[in-house]
């Protein structure tokens, strides 16, 4: 009787397709490969981006000596330190931005992932 009891079983999952559990189970590991790929590929975008705010400060740090030379045109100093300025607030935001969307999913995650 087991053996047609299987075969019913399979059958009627053929007839009816998935079932509701099968069909959440298949979601959940559908969902969790999409935070653990984009929450890892985040993580290696955050090192780029902790980069670009150091360049950014060293620039600054280097402008506002005049890169070691001479200031010849006042007006183009104080435009470049400026401009070195507004580069390292636009790193420090896009770092923090990012910084945001990775706890973010890791919270959601965290969510999905709690009984």
């Amino acid at each position: 009787m087991n053996k047609l009891n299987s075969f019913v079983k399979q059958f009627s999952a053929i007839l009816k397709g998935d079932d509701n559990e099968a069909k959440a189970q298949k979601v959940w590991r559908q969902c969790e490969s999409a935070f653990k790929v984009q929450i890892a590929a985040l993580g290696g975008d955050l090192i780029r981006k902790e980069d670009t705010v150091t360049q950014a400060e060293e620039s600054l740090s280097k402008r506002l000596v005049n890169n070691g030379n001479e200031i010849s045109d006042r007006d183009q100093y104080i435009a470049n330190l400026i401009s070195a300025k507004e580069s390292l607030k636009q790193a420090e935001k896009q770092l923090a931005a990012h910084k945001e969307t990775i706890a973010f999913l890791e919270e959601q995650y965290a969510l999905l992932k709690a009984e």
